[in-house]
């Protein structure tokens, strides 16, 4: 199956009530890793590349990447761009061959983000591409209000309204959920996932997947969520593979044994989260 659609892996997943794991990558190795972990799990996988990232690896060589180690593998792997505010980087990812791509625009007043919203999916529409937004306040996990606040929260009837006058695929809701480590244990909105998703009838997207506890994944997915974001705890897994290396006599000026060594337990970290979104 290898290279698909991101949109198709996510309808599959809404439509047979699984979580697709959309692990962000920076590097080589950081896709090659996500991708052989799919087929070890045999089960679908979303590499996602942050626009903050492309100054150090192309959206054309972050396609390439994807669909080489894709082709060799039975499992659908798809190719996504996440938060991204520019219409110019979205046509330039879109070219390149994400045919999944967000538009940010949830720090702008309502009426602006249905405007800018809706002017990318029409953009979209020409490469074949689907779009998600996001609505609401999803911060940064180290300042608990941002995700404790239940005003901040993404509004159901807002959410249809946007979902309606823009030709979204999918949204991206605040629910108890942030980026980064977060400072408590989130308690993620369980019956807000559900009455959004009852209202839309589209795919979810849950953002700051890392550290969120599995039962809460398990209960979201349930609940509408198809596709989880996951970032922090990929990389810590990464950087904790090569320390652990380093400490334990390995040669630090050996970039190809530390990549090497890296593998294995971050590896270990990604089969397990993409399992217990399964």
């Amino acid at each position: 199956m290898s290279f698909e659609k991101a949109g198709d892996i996510i309808r599959d997943a809404y439509k047979n009530k699984y979580g697709v794991a959309s692990f962000n990558i920076f590097n080589y190795e950081t896709i090659k890793f996500a991708i052989d972990a799919a087929e070890q799990a045999e089960k679908p996988v979303l590499v996602q590349l942050y626009p903050g990232f492309q100054s150090y690896i192309s959206f054309e060589i972050t396609a390439e990447i994807t669909k080489l180690f894709a082709s060799k593998i039975k499992v659908p792997v798809g190719l996504h761009l996440d938060h991204c505010h520019d219409t110019d980087m979205l046509r330039h990812a879109m070219r390149a061959g994400f045919l999944s791509v967000m538009y940010d625009g949830s720090r702008l007043p309502f009426d602006e983000n249905i405007k800018n919203t809706r002017e990318v999916a029409k953009i979209a529409k020409e490469f074949g591409a689907d779009v998600e937004a996001e609505l609401g306040n999803i911060g940064s996990a180290a300042n608990v209000d941002e995700y404790t606040d239940k005003s901040k929260f993404t509004n159901p009837d807002d959410a249809l309204k946007l979902y309606n006058e823009t030709g979204i695929f999918s949204l991206a809701v605040a629910v108890g959920n942030a980026h980064g480590n977060y400072a408590v244990l989130p308690n993620l909105d369980f019956e807000r996932i559900k009455t959004i998703s009852d209202k839309l009838k589209t795919p979810l997207v849950l953002h700051g997947g890392s550290g969120i506890p599995d039962d809460q994944l398990r209960e979201a997915v349930k609940c509408g969520i198809a596709k989880i974001n996951v970032a922090t705890e990929y990389f810590h897994a990464f950087y904790k593979s090569v320390g652990e290396y380093i400490n334990n006599g390995g040669n630090r000026e050996d970039i190809f044994s530390c990549m090497k060594a890296a593998q294995k337990n971050t590896n270990d970290f990604l089969v397990e989260k993409i399992n217990v979104l399964n």
